[in-house]
């Protein structure tokens, strides 16, 4: 592992992270303490980070895929730290596990299933860099909801989807079960495309919102979807005085909207919504 570790396109930042994060699952591995759960989880995370390490190193693979291996290896060894934190939160590290042990799951159909084709496991590799992005995001300073509510309501939303992809790459699950998943992930996918959303865009360019807000908007509705996803981007830094100037225009349908997300858990907005 350590070999990966030092082989792959990580930065030497970033390469630091990767070895606290292994060691801090070898600990748990070998600490007698440990339940056989505890034990096998970690091993299973330890295995999926080594997974990713390799995938971004094979040469078959694109550039961009390389690329994008390399940044579910770094999510899984960031989010891992916060498993594996002992000043978390058992509600934090429950629902990290388990976002974890699904994205594990597709990993390991990544690396080691011959009969997935190119298609199949571009469309697995991006979502799992999708909600690994947001699963990092929702925990790291200056993105993190601020709210315990609005927290809690972005990781059931990256739970979900990481449960659907499990489902859906599973070849044991039933059609019906894959049919359900894929629903849930194709009004993920949707978000963006949604007309309300588009029309919050729109506010925004009007506003004269910086690119770097709507970015973060974009960012966070792809993860976590709409309309939460959406107002949690809001809640950026860098939209911080367009939605304040968009709360003071009373003349906009959006005032109320952009009020409620200065003063109220961004999660209770959505009524605030122009129809």
């Amino acid at each position: 592992m350590e070999t990966r570790i030092s082989d792959s396109g990580l930065s030497d930042k970033e390469k630091a992270e990767a070895r606290k994060s292994l060691d801090s699952l070898l600990v748990i591995v070998n600490d007698k303490d440990s339940t056989q759960e505890q034990k096998d989880t970690a091993a299973a995370l330890a295995r999926g980070m080594g997974e990713a390490l390799n995938l971004s190193q094979d040469t078959t693979l694109s550039k961009e895929d390389r690329a994008r291996y390399a940044r579910i290896a770094l999510g899984v060894s960031l989010a891992t730290q916060k498993f594996t934190d002992p000043n978390a939160s058992i509600g934090d590290q429950l629902i990290y596990g388990e976002v974890l042990e699904n994205l594990n799951v597709i990993i390991s159909n990544l690396s080691g299933n011959p009969e997935l084709d190119a298609e199949s496991k571009a469309f697995y590799s991006q979502w799992a860099d999708v909600i690994l992005g947001g699963v990092l995001a929702v925990q790291q300073p200056g993105t993190a909801p601020t709210n315990p509510e609005d927290k809690k309501k972005i990781q059931e939303q990256l739970q979900k989807n990481a449960a659907a992809l499990k489902t859906y790459q599973s070849a044991s699950a039933s059609e019906s079960d894959r049919a359900a998943a894929k629903a849930t992930l194709d009004e993920q996918a949707a978000a963006t495309t949604n007309s309300q959303y588009q029309a919050l865009v729109e506010e925004l360019k009007r506003l004269k919102a910086p690119q770097t807000c709507l970015d973060a908007v974009q960012n966070r509705t792809q993860q976590a979807g709409w309309p939460d996803g959406s107002l949690w981007g809001l809640t950026d830094k860098d939209c911080a005085d367009t939605v304040k100037a968009g709360a003071a225009d009373s003349s906009s349908d959006w005032s109320a909207l952009f009020e409620c997300v200065l003063n109220e858990p961004f999660s209770t907005c959505a009524p605030r919504i122009p129809e």
